[in-house]
């Protein structure tokens, strides 16, 4: 499902991440801690900002849209030059910080913590 070289759209890429993750949730809602589910979270948006990247393809485009999104030119530069691979670059406080949370949101993805933490308020 989150193939680097998997064709498709981001937007459907997230649609289909969220629909897995809302069903998997929803099976295992009465877990006791939401520890394993910050950490799977974390993963997915590693897993999610690699595909990203690939999507990008060159330097070029990596270093204007880490810019666009406020990521200082120098520092953009130097993480879209890196010659690390795509899951290596995916950890770079570079892409860490053009692709946040609140980036994550508007883009749509669910947060499984946070759905849980939802769920746990339903009596």
């Amino acid at each position: 499902m989150t193939r680097r070289n998997k064709p498709g759209r981001y937007a459907a890429i997230i649609t289909r991440v969220n629909r897995t993750l809302t069903g998997w949730l929803n099976y295992y809602r009465y877990i006791r801690s939401d520890a394993t589910l910050k950490k799977l979270d974390g993963w997915i948006r590693r897993k999610l900002r690699a595909i990203k990247l690939k999507q990008l393809k060159r330097n070029y485009t990596t270093a204007k849209f880490f810019i666009r999104h406020d990521v200082a030119e120098y520092q953009a530069w130097l993480g879209a030059l890196s010659g690390v691979g795509y899951w290596r670059k995916s950890a770079m406080p570079e892409s860490h910080q053009a692709m946040n949370l609140q980036w994550f949101k508007e883009q749509g993805l669910i947060s499984l913590s946070r759905r849980w933490r939802d769920l746990k308020e339903i009596p």
